[in-house]
């Protein structure tokens, strides 16, 4: 138990540190999202069982990639630029593809055509997801017509960690608590009906309750979205927990009770963002293509 809490300690203060100083030393923050994804990739590659060091040196260096590229965006552009050629991730992403399945046929009695479609999907799907944490960062930026500012930044980076990680926290006291009705007894036994509204509901409140704190305190231009807010983080808590029945699904078919052993009494980096992933995939989706401003 005490490892566990310390651990728990020591993963937080580490995120905590990336998060204040993430404007400070800028290349921080690209890195430490790379590094999160490449770890995370690596987890699940070792559960499917992926052997293939080439495989495994591609995905983790595509895994890097990815957050660095939207990191250092504008550096990346400027030296495609100046060698005349045009670097959109998106043709790597195609080629990338290209050059797994080619992998696969090098060694075809080792690597199935669903573990390689699977490494396909969880190697861009995740550190796509774990990128949106920069694209939060920079909203100011991305939309600098809607009014963000950097403190929205930072605002929706505890907002999409608090739908996910309060979540999982109310979860599970509620579930402790008042629990009677299984959930997904199949795929998590543990889990209840009980526990996933008050999940819902104490991930929602918690959302609702950071964004009162900095829309009074922080925000030099409050916008009253008191409505958007609570809607939004019901479906992102919702979207969560989808996210960690899905992953529980996926070592159920491989066969491991955690992704890796990386910290001591929580599993591994992947069993951490696990609901973080769908939580952050939804945000990205929702403030897209309905326009939502916070």
């Amino acid at each position: 138990m005490k490892k566990k809490v310390f651990a728990g300690i020591l993963c937080a203060l580490a995120g905590i540190t990336v998060v204040a100083f993430r404007n400070v030393a800028l290349w921080l923050f690209p890195i430490a999202a790379a590094v999160v994804s490449c770890m995370a990739t690596y987890e699940i590659n070792h559960s499917l069982g992926i052997k293939n060091k080439a495989m495994n040196i591609l995905t983790g260096f595509v895994s890097l990639v990815i957050p660095v590229s939207f990191g250092f965006r504008d550096a990346i552009s400027a030296f495609g630029s100046d060698l005349g050629l045009n670097l959109k991730p998106m043709y790597f992403i195609l080629l990338y593809g290209l050059a797994c399945f080619i992998i696969m046929l090098t060694d075809f009695e080792n690597i199935k055509f669903h573990d390689t479609t699977a490494v396909i999907v969880t190697t861009l799907g995740i550190p796509f997801a774990i990128t949106i944490l920069l694209y939060c960062n920079e909203i100011d930026v991305i939309f600098p017509n809607a009014g963000y500012t950097k403190s929205h930044g930072l605002f929706l980076i505890l907002y999409v960690m608090f739908c996910a990680w309060v979540t999982d926290t109310f979860a599970y006291f509620t579930g402790s608590f008042l629990g009677k009705h299984k959930l997904c007894p199949k795929i998590s036994p543990k889990k209840t009906v009980e526990g996933a509204i008050g999940g819902i509901i104490g991930g929602a409140a918690s959302a609702v309750a950071l964004y009162a704190i900095f829309e009074n305190f922080v925000f030099p231009v409050p916008h009253k979205s008191y409505l958007a807010v609570a809607l939004v983080s019901a479906v992102l808590s919702a979207v969560g927990m989808c996210g960690d029945l899905t992953f529980s699904v996926l070592k159920r078919n491989c066969g491991v009770k955690d992704f890796s052993n990386l910290v001591p009494g929580h599993g591994g980096v992947m069993d951490r963002f696990d609901s973080e992933v769908f939580v952050l995939v939804a945000f990205y989706a929702i403030i897209n293509i309905f326009g939502v401003t916070f």
